[in-house]
């Protein structure tokens, strides 16, 4: 059973705030809105009990693997996200938690997390695309500045799924000074190939607009 849906996200205007991040590794569409009415009082704080596992009827949570950014967190959640559709969007989730932020991932986690979870580093060099030390959040957070991304004012959208293979676009709050901004948004677009057991990464793709991810996507159920 599906999770009751939150109540309708109102229709934001928006305005391009900069070009797609780092394409070969996020391929996301960086905007930002013009209300901030949206944004929660409180999105920062880690929700009560993160979720570790994904049992196969449970709508995406935005936290398997738990609230952690490393590479133990992505690969707990590999582990633990099911031959399911909500598990490729758990697992998808957790994958852009860990990688959209800066500092960028260290050399050690990006190996680990190529080797673990990606299709085929010839065409998805992500440990070399990291080297490079690039701002994942495009023009939205300048240069050296840290941050990461949330998913409690987030959103999901299943785009295929057949049986291996799933295309999964996620939506991303920006916390900046460990605040989330109230306008600023990240969309993703990764396909997904289930292989060995386990989901793993095969590619990125051109991803929807933000605003278009926002108005048509669902919210996790917990968020972090």
């Amino acid at each position: 059973m599906r999770a009751e849906a939150r109540p309708p996200r109102r229709k934001w205007p928006w305005i391009v705030s900069g070009a797609a991040v780092a394409a070969l590794i996020v391929a996301g569409g960086i905007w930002y809105s013009s209300s901030a009415s949206d944004a929660p009082t409180d999105p920062t704080a880690a929700p009560s009990a993160p979720s570790t596992s994904a049992p196969v009827d449970v709508e995406p949570t935005g936290c398997l693997g738990g609230d952690a950014r490393d590479a133990a967190m992505v690969l707990a959640a590999q582990k633990a996200a099911p031959h399911t559709s909500n598990g490729a969007v758990e697992f998808a989730t957790s994958y852009v938690r860990w990688l959209t932020r800066y500092p960028v991932p260290s050399p050690a986690e990006a190996e680990a997390v190529e080797a673990a979870a990606v299709v085929d580093p010839a065409n998805y060099d992500l440990v070399g695309s990291l080297a490079a030390d690039p701002n994942l959040s495009g023009s939205l957070v300048p240069n050296g500045q840290e941050f990461y991304v949330s998913t409690v004012p987030g959103v999901w959208n299943l785009e295929s799924y057949a049986d291996d293979t799933a295309e999964v676009s996620v939506g991303v709050g920006v916390v900046i000074n460990g605040e989330l901004h109230p306008q600023f948004r990240i969309s993703t677009m990764l396909t997904l190939s289930w292989e060995g057991g386990a989901w793993h990464v095969d590619h990125a793709n051109e991803p929807r607009t933000t605003e278009e991810l926002f108005s048509v996507g669902t919210g996790y159920t917990e968020g972090c």
